[in-house]
This record gives C-alpha cells, sequence and structure tokens, in this order.
C-alpha cells in the first residue's frame, strides 16, 4: 500500500516539474546551432495547426528580441527593390559622392539608362551636381519627351523598339488599341531603348588626324619619353566608377589634397581649368603615341611644356568641375584617338 502511494506521489511531481518546465522562457537561454549564426530570422511558419487553430497564423520573432549572440542581421545593400514592382518614373536627389555608374547600381539599372532618362546628362555624363533632381527609370531604356507631330512609329525608328512594346507597357497610359495619341510633353518609358551617348571630351579639342593638335595645346618639342608602361596617378583602394560608353575614364576616391602622381614620364601639354567640366586639368604626352589626363584637380603643380617623370607628382586632387565629391578622373589615350579602359593598362 505504501509502495503503491509513493508511486502516485513520484508521478504527480514529475508531471508537476514537466507542467513548471514547459512555463520557463527557454527561448531566452537556448543557443541555436552553430549553423545559423551569422543569418537573420525574421519569420518563422508555424508547426501544422490542429483542428481549432487558423491555418493561416505565422509565428513572427522580431529581430529586436533576438540575442546579439545569437543571431545577426544580413547586410543592407542599399540597393532597391526590383523595378518590376514599380511601372513608373521615380526622381532621385543627388548626394555628395553619386555617379552614373552608383546610382545606376543602387536602382539596378545599366548607367546608361541613367543618362537616356535625363536629357542633359545625355549631353554630359559629368553634368551631376549634388543636390540635382533626376529621373530614375523603372528599366533601362529611355524616357523620351513627346515632341509636336511625334508618333509611337517614330519612337521605333528612333530607339529600335517595336509599337507593341512602347504601347502595352504598364507604365505608359496608352488606349488597349490604335490609334496611339501622343501630346507635346509627354514623357514616354521606351523599354529596351538605345540611343547616342554624347559626352563633353575634357581639354582642348583634338583635330582630326595622328598626333594633330589644337592651337590649345602645347605645340613646342616634347622633352621627357615615357617608360612604356603606366602606374597608378593614386593608390585604387576605391574605384567609384569603371570604363563605360558614358564615362571612357575611371574615376578613384581620394582624400582631398592627395598627390596626383605622373602615371608615366612624359611633357605637360595642357595643364589648367578645363571649361567642360573637368575643372583644373593636366594633360601629359608621353612621347609614344600615348596620352594621359587627370582631372577635377583642387591644384594643378606642373606647368605646360614641362617634362615630368613617372611618379612625380603634377596636382593635388579635389572636387573641381561636375564633380560631388573628391576623386580623380584618369584616362588613357592613344595616337589622340579613343580614349581606352585604363584597367587594360595599368598593374
Amino acid at each position: 500500500m505504501f509502495r503503491r502511494l509513493a508511486g502516485h506521489a513520484s508521478l504527480l511531481g514529475v508531471a508537476a516539474i514537466a507542467i513548471l518546465l514547459a512555463r520557463l522562457p527557454w527561448s531566452r537561454w537556448a543557443k541555436p546551432p552553430e549553423t545559423l549564426v551569422g543569418f537573420a530570422l525574421a519569420a518563422e511558419t508555424a508547426p501544422t495547426p490542429g483542428p481549432d487553430a487558423d491555418d493561416h497564423t505565422e509565428h513572427f520573432i522580431p529581430l529586436e528580441v533576438i540575442d546579439a549572440g545569437m543571431l545577426t542581421r544580413l547586410a543592407d545593400s542599399h540597393t532597391e527593390k526590383p523595378n518590376a514592382i514599380r511601372p513608373a518614373v521615380i526622381t532621385y536627389t543627388i548626394a555628395a559622392g553619386d555617379t552614373p555608374f552608383s546610382i545606376a547600381g543602387r536602382f539596378g539599372l545599366k548607367p546608361e539608362t541613367i543618362l537616356w532618362g535625363n536629357p542633359l546628362l545625355s549631353e554630359n555624363a559629368e553634368a551631376l551636381s549634388i543636390g540635382a533632381v533626376i529621373n530614375i527609370l523603372p528599366v533601362d531604356g529611355v524616357l523620351h519627351y513627346a515632341a509636336e507631330g511625334d508618333t509611337l512609329e517614330r519612337l521605333q525608328l528612333l530607339y529600335g523598339v517595336p509599337v507593341e512594346d512602347v504601347s502595352t507597357y504598364p507604365g505608359n497610359d496608352f488606349a488597349d488599341e490604335p490609334p496611339y495619341a501622343l501630346t507635346p510633353g509627354q514623357k514616354v518609358i521606351v523599354p529596351g531603348g538605345r540611343k547616342p551617348i554624347v559626352w563633353t571630351e575634357p581639354g582642348p579639342t583634338v583635330i582630326a588626324g595622328r598626333g594633330r593638335k589644337s592651337p590649345g595645346f602645347y605645340q613646342g618639342s616634347l622633352v621627357k619619353t615615357g617608360l612604356g608602361y603606366f602606374i597608378w596617378p593614386v593608390p585604387p583602394d576605391v574605384i567609384t566608377q569603371y570604363y563605360w560608353a558614358g564615362h571612357p575614364a575611371i574615376d578613384v576616391d581620394t582624400y582631398a589634397g592627395q598627390p596626383i602622381l605622373a602615371a608615366d614620364s612624359g611633357t605637360v601639354i595642357f595643364s589648367g581649368w578645363d571649361n567642360t567640366g573637368f575643372g583644373y586639368l593636366v594633360i601629359i604626352d608621353h612621347g609614344n603615341d600615348f596620352w594621359t589626363y587627370y582631372g577635377h584637380n583642387s591644384q594643378n603643380l606642373v606647368s605646360v611644356g614641362q617634362g615630368v617623370d613617372q611618379g612625380q607628382t603634377i596636382a593635388l586632387s579635389g572636387s573641381t568641375g561636375n564633380s560631388t565629391g573628391d576623386h580623380i578622373d584618369f584616362r588613357i589615350r592613344y595616337q589622340a584617338g579613343p580614349f581606352l579602359d585604363p584597367l587594360q593598362f595599368l598593374p
């Protein structure tokens, strides 16, 4: 009899302990499996509900209450949501350090689309200024401002996009069936459209023909010749804009007044203010059909006709001209022809 009562008491004690333990906040003490460390758990789907449960119930775990030693947040890349969810054009205000390249990356677009969505930028990729408001298209393509007499058939000829693609795009408000009327000033998104990119050449204009220069360049004899290879004008710690169709150069981040070095030996053929947006600019002829350009300087330290050695300080970096922050715009040119991708020549 005594043993039977003792057994019942033991069972009751175990049950009481189990109930007590079930009520304790184990989620505050338990450590998750090691494989979860480094991931942010935003929500956990509820277990299979019972007959009385709501089939659509989810248990959300706020990130604020997850212990720092258990889980961490995912990095915020500052990239906007996919373009497909917004068919309309939005605007963006230029901030310090912005370039067409960086803005395009933020919104998941090609840098050309930043130019093609803004008529002033289409003329000059360097025309950004802090505080300016620009259009951001929802997809890669062109934003066309309709003129008197424009038709969708003309847009097809201009940008190579079928009329149907333009008329049915959700961001354009056209009737379901033709005729599709355009009114002057109407903004039309041309998805997938393309147009020529026009950019302004820095410095004096080069006359057509190998090595021929306009009077704005130094016309005297070259006093030094390059070694045949290039070094970085500044350490490439942060490249803020790479070479692309609208920017045949690379931009490298600098601190104000950072020394700018000659990428190779040569003769200075231009040193002064550039009116096309590059501010204080230095151009060096290396005597081997290569020229190098150094733009947006705060101060030039060399003069026209002066010979310079590779690695010599020729300027101090800055943010002059059309610029949103301290950096150097570095370009390489061959036989006075198109600008080449500097990364193809630098170590």
